[in-house]
C-alpha cells in the first residue's frame, strides 16, 4: 500500500491524484480537507524538527531571511584573502606547498 493510501485511505489518494482547483473557495476546502499530521510526525520522534522548520519557514517567508553562515559580503572575502595570506603570502610560496602536498600524497 502507497504512503498517500496509508495516511489518507483510498479515496484520499484519489484525490490527490486530481488536477487542483481552480478557483479559491474549491483550493481552500481542499487544504482544509488535508489530514492533520502531527500524530504521526509525533510518533516517529520528529516533530519538534518539523515545528523548528516550519518556524523558521514562516519566518522567511515574512521577510526575516538571514544568510548562511560565510555569507558572500566583501567583509568575508577580506576576511578570507587575509587568511590565504597568512598561509600563502606569495604565489612562490604557494605554489611551493602545493608541490609538496602533490608529491607528498602519490
Amino acid at each position: 500500500m502507497s504512503l498517500p493510501a496509508q495516511l489518507l485511505g483510498a479515496e484520499g489518494e484519489q484525490k490527490a491524484k486530481e488536477s487542483p482547483p481552480t478557483d479559491e473557495k474549491a483550493y481552500l476546502k481542499g487544504i482544509a480537507d488535508l489530514p492533520d499530521l502531527t500524530p504521526l510526525l509525533e510518533k516517529q520522534g520528529i516533530l519538534g524538527e518539523y515545528v523548528a522548520w516550519r518556524d523558521g519557514y514562516m519566518k522567511w517567508r515574512k521577510g526575516d531571511a538571514r544568510g548562511a553562515q560565510g555569507e558572500n559580503t566583501l567583509s568575508d572575502h577580506h576576511k578570507r584573502s587575509a587568511e590565504f595570506q597568512t598561509w600563502y603570502p606569495t604565489v612562490k610560496t604557494y605554489s611551493f606547498r602545493r608541490t609538496i602536498a602533490f608529491w607528498g600524497a602519490v
